[in-house]
């Protein structure tokens, strides 16, 4: 694009060039997905206690039941994230103990 065609659109200024290093790239990559990561688990975690806040109320004592419920989670969180369990090993307690089979990606 010529400086005629971009005083026509509007555009006072190129986007000027940016020079990054392979390894930049590489940890902006990491704390992009860390990021995504906690999102999720932060999604996952906040709709499951939106559901026995509003549905399981009679399951369990109502002061502070969420908040346990939270703490829990995130008791399992931080021992998968510390390598005490993977989720294999989870989904297979799940399952000989619970009789819940998760299925990963079907």
């Amino acid at each position: 694009m010529n400086r005629q065609e971009r005083r026509r659109m509007g555009i006072k200024r190129k986007d000027p060039m940016i020079s990054i290093k392979r390894s930049d790239i590489e940890r902006m990559k990491e704390e992009a997905a860390e990021k995504g990561c906690k999102m999720a688990f932060n999604l996952m975690l906040a709709l499951p206690s939106m559901v026995i806040h509003d549905k399981f109320g009679e399951l369990m004592k109502k002061d502070g039941r969420v908040e346990r419920f939270v703490n829990l989670c995130m008791e399992q969180y931080r021992c998968y994230e510390e390598g005490y369990v993977g989720l294999e090993e989870l989904a297979k307690l799940l399952k000989d103990e619970a009789g819940v089979e998760i299925k990963w990606g079907d």
